[in-house]
């Protein structure tokens, strides 16, 4: 039984298959969706025609006698009696036809008359029914062409309502034994009642009505997409960036409403960003000010107490002094600091990249932050892999991000000022890993870190912790490698981690 079964359930499931497949193409293309419609439509538009043909034709009937057939019949009995005469050279079969016809006239039934004359119009042979004896046979002939001509054989119709009825005379000449003789057979028809109609313009009207209306309807929830969608387009357009059209259907109009919305989505963030640019300048400029005019204030502050010579001893000057060229330093370094995060924000930087063991480059500088290690108490903890690690970067620029993570480290450390140096390969990738013991740092502090000119306190009374721009330094080169740098805090610890494409 089963394998009686499954060729069916397999066609089955192909069929099912060829059906959703078919469907879906249906409802993904308008154009198709449009032609389907329009077909049926067409065939609901035939049906309602059809429909109302009938109706047509029971209010628009007329009934028609159609002698045609009784005159066919008379017609046929005078041809197969003439027939036979000649194939005999006799009148017998004319003969008998009047007997018959007489007999039926006793009977009191419809009977024809039949006359035989010979070229004078001398009545020969005829039927009870027949008075005459001399017939006009020039005016006779005239009138049997005359019925012919006006009244065809095979179409004599008269409306039902038109009772009267004209008698129907058939002539054939005969030659026999030698003498031109001529038979006449007349009677009135047998009428038959024929119902005729006229459709008229109805069926038209009536298909052209259902289409229509079947077209209408069919399409009318997808006039309300489309209506929905030009909506939305003018919501959007008035700069309600945040509306959204509803997506309805898998088709191009839904793809079109899929693309407004993230035509809208796009423009409303790059709104955003322009708007965060925008404040972002604002708060660089209020910033750089800031930053600028505390060490300048102190040098002017300085320089003004010597040019009044407003000091005691010469070691007092000498205090001065250096304060105001250690000022004019730290103003130095947060000049360079925003002209080097200017340059690395700029697209068309151009790295001097080169193959480089990290190994080797990491080690060395570590090397040579020792000494200010030790004078901030500070000790390295290293844990590198035993294989050579290149990668091609620019050297020059990928110490600058190391040196800003170790002397963070140096000077931020807590606790027993332990910093943790890891470096190794994973995935295809470089990892550098620099941790410290830290103070707490929440989840949106840890996030703000790489932002420019973000310190932790939001304390800006002094440049002597920094520029504020280290970090955002920092992230711009290891990006520009194609790398990433995050930060995270563990276990009192914060850690920041560095990856970086390895040279294949």
């Amino acid at each position: 039984m089963r394998k009686i079964i499954k060729p069916f359930q397999y066609i089955l499931s192909k069929l099912k298959r060829l059906i959703v497949n078919a469907i879906t193409k249906v409802r993904q293309s308008i154009r198709i969706q449009l032609l389907t419609t329009f077909i049926l439509c067409a065939f609901l538009g035939l049906l309602g025609a059809k429909a109302a043909l009938s109706f047509a034709l029971n209010i628009n009937q007329t009934a028609k006698i159609d002698y045609s057939q009784g005159m066919q019949e008379i017609n046929d009995q005078a041809k197969s009696a003439a027939d036979l005469a000649s194939n005999d050279n006799s009148l017998e079969a004319i003969q008998q036809m009047i007997e018959s016809e007489n007999l039926k006239l006793e009977m009191k039934q419809s009977a024809l008359k039949v006359i035989v004359t010979d070229e004078n119009g001398k009545v020969l042979y005829k039927t009870k029914q027949v008075e005459e004896e001399q017939i006009n046979l020039h005016n006779k002939i005239r009138n049997v062409m005359d019925f012919a001509i006006n009244h065809p054989l095979y179409n004599y119709e008269i409306p039902s309502s038109e009772q009267s009825r004209e008698e129907f005379i058939a002539f054939y000449p005969l030659t026999l034994e030698e003498k031109n003789l001529y038979f006449f057979v007349s009677g009135i028809p047998e009428g038959m009642v024929i119902a005729s109609s006229k459709e008229g313009l109805i069926p038209l009207f009536s298909a052209i009505i259902v289409f229509t209306f079947s077209f209408f309807y069919i399409t009318k929830r997808k006039m309300n997409q489309i209506e929905v969608l030009a909506e939305g387009v003018k919501e959007i357009a008035k700069g309600d960036l945040s509306y959204r059209i509803k997506k309805k259907g898998i088709d191009e109009i839904a793809l079109l409403t899929e693309n407004v919305n993230h035509m809208a989505e796009a423009i409303m963030t790059n709104i955003e960003m322009e708007r965060r640019i925008e404040k972002q300048k604002n708060e660089l400029i209020t910033n750089v000010s800031h930053d600028l005019r505390t060490p300048l204030t102190s040098i002017m502050g300085y320089l003004r107490l010597l040019r009044d010579e407003r000091y005691d001893t010469k070691e007092q000057y000498d205090e001065y002094l250096k304060i105001a060229f250690s000022k004019s330093e730290q103003l130095k370094n947060l000049i360079d600091d925003l002209f080097e995060y200017t340059k690395l924000t700029n697209e068309s930087i151009i790295l001097g990249q080169q193959e480089v063991c990290i190994n080797e480059l990491l080690d060395q500088l570590i090397e040579e932050l020792i000494p200010q290690a030790e004078e901030n108490h500070r000790t390295f903890n290293k844990n590198f892999s035993e294989e050579r690690i290149f990668a091609t970067v620019d050297s020059e620029k990928i110490v600058r991000v190391f040196d800003n993570l170790l002397m963070n480290a140096i000077k931020y450390s807590t606790g027993d000022g332990e910093i943790f140096v890891s470096l190794e390969k994973k995935e295809g990738n470089v990892q550098i890993c620099v941790a410290n013991e830290s103070n707490e740092f929440t989840s949106e502090e840890l996030t703000s870190l790489f932002d420019r000119f973000y310190k932790k306190d939001q304390s800006r009374t002094s440049v002597a912790e920094g520029s504020g721009l280290g970090l955002a330094i920092a992230k711009s080169i290891v990006e520009l490698h194609g790398g990433k740098i995050d930060a995270k805090f563990t276990e009192g610890k914060l850690q920041f981690n560095i990856e970086l494409p390895v040279t294949a």
